[in-house]
């Protein structure tokens, strides 16, 4: 293989191999949950909050961020799939109170969430905790805009990762794979050129 050919392969694996920087975004701000004083005279009926399905759990870094990059990254974030109903407040004006119940929350998180249409998520700064495991439970409260508050839920949030590495986690990516089988097809043929007479 010529010196040429050598160098295409390198930079070959590394477009696809090494992971490049995203943009610049802001993280995503919490929503204060605001009541209406119109509605708490005549609303006085509870929210209905069902129990809580086991949250996703979801950590990325630079190279797995969508573009949404340094000043979010890397971070961590939890979904609650909250589906609390009210017969008064529509579902993207219901808030949610929030608080530790057992365990200890990872570096970096605090409470209260925020609403987020159906459900809430909770953000945190993944490099605080430096993607250690962990294992608490949240008491979740639904809230409607007239204050009332239903019936409290909790939910085990836990997650063990299985190491820091990101390319440990999930392997080489399809790209990865496809530049380095480039690579080997090109040390193949550097050898059946030395090969022949």
């Amino acid at each position: 293989m010529d010196r040429s050919s050598l160098l295409l392969a390198v930079v070959l694996i590394s477009a696809f191999v090494v992971p490049t920087r995203s943009r610049a975004c802001k993280p995503i701000p919490q929503v204060e949950h605001v009541l209406d004083p119109s509605m708490q005279a005549t609303d006085q009926t509870p929210p209905n909050l069902p129990a809580l399905p086991p949250p996703t759990i979801s950590r990325s870094d630079e190279s797995d961020s969508g573009g949404c990059g340094s000043t979010c990254s890397p971070r961590g974030s939890i979904w609650i799939d909250a589906q609390a109903t009210d017969d008064m407040t529509p579902p993207g004006g219901i808030g949610y109170r929030v608080t530790l119940a057992g365990g200890t929350l990872p570096a970096g998180l605090t409470l209260p969430a925020f609403a987020l249409g159906n459900g809430l998520r909770l953000f945190w700064s993944d490099d605080e905790s430096s993607g250690e495991a962990f294992d608490f439970t949240l008491q979740v409260v639904a809230i409607d805009l007239a204050g009332n508050e239903s019936a409290p839920q909790t939910v085990r949030v836990h997650d063990d990762p299985p190491g820091l590495c990101a390319v440990a986690r999930g392997g080489v990516s399809r790209s990865g794979r496809a530049a380095l089988l480039v690579a080997a097809l090109l040390l193949a043929a550097r050898r059946r050129r030395r090969r022949t007479p």
